[in-house]
């Protein structure tokens, strides 16, 4: 065990001195999820998928390689949970914008419905224009005519999540917002609706720009400093 004979003076200094950083993606990872109790950090391949857009062109995930995306699946004819999902995920891109990230960072949402195509796009346009959503960093994605119908949930249960039909034009179903890096690997899950877009917003802010742009404040480093008093 170390031993600090003037800790006073050392707790003193933490919380007079100006904030310091993140040094690496770990020590970034382990600030937000102290202040994050609802993200899941992860590394791990994100699953592939080739869909179409509302539009009907094809998007594949290698298409977006070198961004950042921000990923979510919803069921357009729901009424509940995925519109709050879509409203908070609109504020999220609003916040990559203002943070002047809206040419490194990607929003995709795909669409698990498994009714009718045209009636699907139809829903995923009205999404788009119903929370103001800017086109031009965020794709609306479906299956194509001729896919099986429960093509997007497959891909949605290959991250992880299932889209179970219960009644008519209902789907049973968790809320979870992925962040995938430039790299195509899965960083982080963000599971609800009650998180903070802030630190949502943060950690793509690191993915984008590296650790050190994340500030650590006086609580954070208090422990950290008394972390490694007990080593």
């Amino acid at each position: 065990m170390r031993k600090y004979t003037h800790a006073p003076l050392a707790i003193l200094w933490l919380v007079a001195s100006a904030p310091s950083f993140a040094h690496s993606l770990e020590e970034a990872e382990q600030t937000l999820q102290d202040r994050e109790h609802y993200a899941q950090f992860v590394d791990q391949s994100a699953p592939a998928f080739s869909l179409t857009d509302a539009d009907g062109n094809v998007v594949s995930s290698s298409d977006l390689e070198e961004s950042i995306v921000v990923l979510n699946f919803i069921y357009t004819r729901c009424k509940e949970a995925c519109p709050v999902h879509m409203n908070l995920i609109a504020e999220v891109q609003e916040k990559v914008s203002d943070a002047g990230l809206g040419d490194d960072v990607e929003f995709i949402t795909i669409a698990t419905d498994n009714e009718d195509v045209a009636g699907t796009r139809d829903n995923m346009r009205a999404y788009g224009e119903n929370f103001a959503l800017d086109l031009a960093n965020w794709r609306f994605l479906y299956r194509g005519e001729n896919e099986p119908a429960d093509t997007t949930r497959q891909i949605a249960e290959a991250y992880g999540l299932r889209f179970d039909n219960v009644a008519e034009g209902v789907q049973a179903h968790a809320v979870v917002t992925h962040v995938i890096d430039s790299s195509g690997r899965m960083r982080a899950r963000f599971h609800g609706l009650d998180f903070s877009l802030d630190n949502l917003v943060s950690y793509v802010t690191v993915l984008a720009e590296g650790p050190e742009a994340l500030s650590i404040g006086t609580w954070e480093r208090l422990q950290q400093f008394f972390a490694e008093m007990i080593e």
